[in-house]
């Protein structure tokens, strides 16, 4: 097992909960991520790019707590989880505002093929090398984090 992945150890070796997101099973799952991630950083204004990286920053330990449940004795690895939380939270910033609707509404249409094609074959549907073990309910706990942030913080409750 990798010392860096995120494993059922992780409650005791917190580093984990961050640098499970950094490390892959290769090259090619690597490369799938980093496109992953860029696109909706590419498509975010330019002044939102900060908020996105510390929304990865934050995210990636909450989400690393969401998936230890799922693990069984299996270890994560990769930052497809922080990518789908990265494509929900931009899709529907983008698909509230006017000029940028359709191409928020593409992203969020994207997303959603994508968990739901993985929810019906119990998979990843993309191709991977071997050795590369997706985790889906790091696709769908992404995103629904991603959603969760996207939220207006008037929607949330005020604390006394």
């Amino acid at each position: 097992m990798n010392p860096l992945a995120l494993t059922p150890d992780a409650l005791h070796e917190p580093w984990r909960l961050w640098t499970s997101h950094g490390i892959h099973f290769g090259w090619e799952h690597g490369l799938a991520n980093v496109v992953a991630l860029a696109v909706p950083l590419l498509l975010a204004s330019r002044q939102d790019r900060r908020r996105l990286l510390l929304a990865l920053l934050a995210g990636a330990p909450v989400l690393s707590l969401l998936l230890l449940p799922s693990l069984g004795g299996a270890e994560y690895r990769g930052a497809s989880g922080l990518a789908c939380l990265l494509w929900a939270l931009v899709g529907l910033r983008l698909a509230v505002r006017g000029e940028s609707a359709p191409v928020g509404l593409l992203m969020l249409t994207g997303l959603g093929l994508k968990l739901g094609l993985e929810a019906s074959f119990g998979s990843c549907f993309l191709l991977r090398p071997d050795g590369w073990q997706p985790l889906p309910s790091a696709h769908a706990w992404g995103a629904l984090l991603g959603l969760a942030m996207a939220l207006p913080p008037r929607l949330f409750p005020r604390l006394a």
